[in-house]
């Protein structure tokens, strides 16, 4: 599939048509009840008249090549990480949002003005609840974003309110301690010299250019501009790295892996610490489109037994960030990789829209 995880090593084994057939209704059986698939319950489900003896064959096999376990011994099967990811890649079939389905996610979603940071949460709102699981967020990366507008206003007694504006309508405010006091006169100077500089370029590239420009010999500058420069690069260095939203986690306590409150709540709080999820999602802003991480795939500690599946969303050609839904690994692909790349392109949308606002 063009849009799978492009890092995951493919399977070096081809299956042939037969146990691939076994491999995929097992799985979707898998999926629908969570629990452990027999060979006679697969045997009124195949369309070839294979007997529950040939099918436990089969299934012996794909156990055997590391694509099914048996977790009892009397119990049936149930499908491995490998098993999964050959799955996701090779047979799962993911179909096209109905115009019904997509009215109905477009349907939570307000209309144009609500603020970038709210549109995030809600965001993770929405995919809890299309999914009926945890729904994660990765805010937009401020570092890629491009230079709109910037404005230093007077709070109080050597106290600014900095207002950092980029193309996409993410706003920053910040308020910074000052020396001096600066008149309307002065500040409109400062404004419109640090708005010259830094238009166009993104937040990295404008705080290098005023660390730049802030190294050369003060001679340069009278005393207005090196406090534009000064002030400038104040606001620009504290604006925040990318942030994790993480909504509907109470969702997860009915997985069967976290049945117990212990695992509940360790979950919980590994959820809240947010580093290493927002690691894995960060990660994927390396290449657009959907990625899969399957329990252990992802590295990441508090989800090793869970699945995630993100899609990016953007401005344009840049990627901003990152979102998508934690869940069991029995989760339904084929249902939730299109709705979680809908509800991206819709995300992409309105950031665009925004800017040409």
């Amino acid at each position: 599939m063009s849009k799978q995880n492009k890092n995951q090593e493919l399977n070096s084994e081809v299956l042939n048509e037969r146990s691939s057939q076994i491999l995929s209704l097992l799985i979707t059986d898998y999926i629908a009840t969570a629990d452990a698939v027999g060979s006679r319950q697969l045997s009124k489900r195949i369309e070839q008249c294979l007997s529950p003896a040939t099918i436990r064959n089969i299934m012996s096999d794909l156990e055997e090549m590391g694509y099914l376990t048996q977790p009892h011994t009397s119990a049936g099967r149930v499908p491995t990480t490998k098993g999964l990811r050959y799955y996701v890649d090779s047979l799962v079939e993911t179909r096209s949002l109905s115009d019904q389905e997509k009215t109905e996610i477009e349907s939570h979603y307000p209309v144009l003005g609500q603020d970038i940071p709210s549109l995030m949460r809600h965001t993770g709102k929405v995919l809890a609840q299309i999914s009926k699981y945890a729904g994660v967020v990765l805010t937009p990366c401020w570092g890629k974003t491009i230079f709109k507008h910037i404005e230093f206003l007077p709070l109080s007694r050597g106290r600014l309110l900095g207002i950092f504006v980029s193309q996409t309508g993410m706003v920053e405010n910040r308020i910074l301690e000052v020396t001096e006091d600066f008149n309307y006169r002065e500040l409109e100077k400062i404004n419109n010299y640090c708005n010259a500089r830094f238009v166009g370029l993104t937040l990295e590239d404008a705080r290098e250019k005023a660390a730049q420009e802030l190294s050369r010999a003060h001679k340069e500058y009278d005393k207005l501009l090196l406090q534009s420069l000064l002030l400038s690069q104040e606001l620009l260095g504290g604006i925040q790295p990318p942030d994790l939203v993480v909504e509907g986690e109470a969702h997860l306590v009915g997985v069967p892996h976290f049945a117990t409150l212990d695992r509940v709540k360790e979950l919980m709080v590994s959820l809240d610490e947010k580093r290493q999820i927002l690691k894995v999602l960060d990660s994927c802003l390396e290449s657009s489109g959907i990625r899969i991480f399957i329990g252990s795939e992802s590295h990441c500690e508090p989800v090793k037994n869970l699945s995630l599946i993100t899609a990016t969303y953007g401005q344009g050609k840049d990627i901003l960030g990152t979102l998508g839904v934690i869940g069991p690994t029995s989760m339904d692909y084929s249902r939730l990789i299109p709705m979680i790349d809908f509800t991206a392109k819709l995300v992409t949308n309105f950031l665009q829209n925004n800017e040409a606002e």
